[in-house]
């Protein structure tokens, strides 16, 4: 009897020690997951403030002349570098914790989706890798989403389409105040907007930029192409403008422009990396020199 109870008793400590460890390696797991999650959330801010930090890097550099490179023979301390024009080129801002990523292109060089025409809209879709009835049905989308009218296109959709689909809103029959609201139209995905996952894709480091970050909206992306501000007096590749007898513009900061600014925060640690997108227009004679139109962190 005194053997079988010493028998019961090994058996409930073993139990015992057991519980304890399963219960030691459930915190540990706990506390290691909470860690992990602490350390991303503060890189996540060391990214959002450095992407801050290079949208200031923007805002204080509008209005420069453009380079005439010149500059460098006068002062060891200016390079061409430091003269920031609203053309696309890629500017690296450096800092103790990272670096900020950043671009600058002028609003009136982009497809105004408010006031673009079927052929623009198709021209947009087609540069984007839409083909033929892909790119002509989702321009109709895009049309009715915008028009006034109920009247939907050949392969467009008004707010029964909208319903039938399970949608809890219909088309604005309006001009979008803000680009991301085209992610409201049927069949543009944030993968299709970003332009992420394309197959066309240029990946990698080249001559004029720097290696781009992959949280970057790509080039060619609807987000890259299209725009609410202008007056679409734009073409979308040199071969347009010069049948058209017409030259692109040079893109240099305007008194009364609006342009855009993608800041893209990477800490020096690691990911995440955090985007802010402004849409700023430059008014020299104003007390602020720039008037923010809209921001949003990607």
């Amino acid at each position: 009897m005194i053997k079988n109870q010493e028998g019961v008793v090994i058996i409930a400590v073993l139990w015992i020690c057991a519980l304890i460890m399963w219960i030691g390696l459930q915190i540990s797991a706990d506390s290691r997951l909470q860690g992990e999650e602490q350390v991303h959330l503060f890189r996540k801010s060391q990214a959002t403030y450095l992407a801050i930090g290079g949208c200031y890097e923007a805002l204080a550099r509008m209005g420069q002349q453009p380079s005439t490179g010149l500059e460098g023979m006068h002062s060891k301390d200016t390079t061409e570098s430091d003269n920031w024009q609203p053309d696309g080129t890629s500017h690296v801002v450096r800092y103790e914790t990272g670096q900020a990523i950043v671009v600058i292109e002028a609003e009136d060089q982009k497809v105004n989706v408010n006031k673009a025409s079927p052929q623009q809209l198709e021209a947009v879709l087609e540069k984007a890798g839409f083909k033929g009835d892909a790119a002509d049905g989702l321009a109709d989308v895009i049309a009715d989403f915008i028009d006034k009218d109920d009247i939907s296109r050949l392969h467009g959709a008004e707010k029964d389409q909208y319903k039938q689909n399970g949608l809890p809103y219909g088309p604005f029959n309006g001009p979008l105040t803000s680009l991301d609201q085209m992610l409201l139209i049927p069949g543009i995905t944030q993968q299709i907007f970003y332009g992420y996952g394309l197959e066309d894709l240029i990946t990698g480091e080249t001559e004029s930029e720097p290696l781009a970050d992959p949280a970057f909206p790509r080039k060619h992306s609807l987000f890259d192409m299209f725009t609410v501000y202008g007056n679409n007096l734009v073409f979308l590749d040199k071969e347009s403008a010069e049948s058209s007898g017409l030259k692109r513009q040079i893109n240099t900061w305007k008194s009364g422009g609006v342009y855009r600014i993608i800041s893209c925060g990477k800490p020096s640690t690691g990911s995440p990396s955090v985007l802010i997108w402004l849409i700023v227009q430059y008014a020299p004679q104003s007390k602020n020199v720039f008037e923010i139109l809209y921001r949003k962190t990607l």
